[in-house]
């Protein structure tokens, strides 16, 4: 049985296909499936950004592991009190722009 989808061809120079080729494979799609997306208007997602929102997240992540440990030395130790607690203001300050890269993203 015969398909009934349609076939568009393009000519493109050996520089185009490259760099059309390059952006399909960043975003892990075929050259069909991110021909036909960019040509619809659909948002396309690099692979690479996606990764970066992991490694981002796992580090959010570990600030806040950092900064309940800092929690525990405030709780067991009055002599680091001040020193741990300006440690804590700066996690957390690091941890809404790790959140603010994220959404932009």
């Amino acid at each position: 049985m015969p398909s009934k989808k349609q076939i568009i061809k393009v000519y493109v120079s050996i520089e185009e296909y490259e760099q059309i080729y390059a952006s399909a494979e960043q975003c892990s799609l075929s050259l069909s499936a991110f021909a036909k997306a960019v040509c619809l208007g659909h948002e396309i997602k690099s692979s690479t950004d996606q990764q970066v929102r992991r490694e981002l997240l796992k580090l959010n992540g570990d600030q806040g592991r950092l900064g309940g440990l800092l929690k525990m030395l405030i709780l067991d130790d009055d002599d680091n009190r001040n020193a741990a607690e300006k440690l804590l203001k700066e996690i957390g300050q690091i941890q809404k722009e790790i959140v603010q890269k994220v959404r932009s993203i």
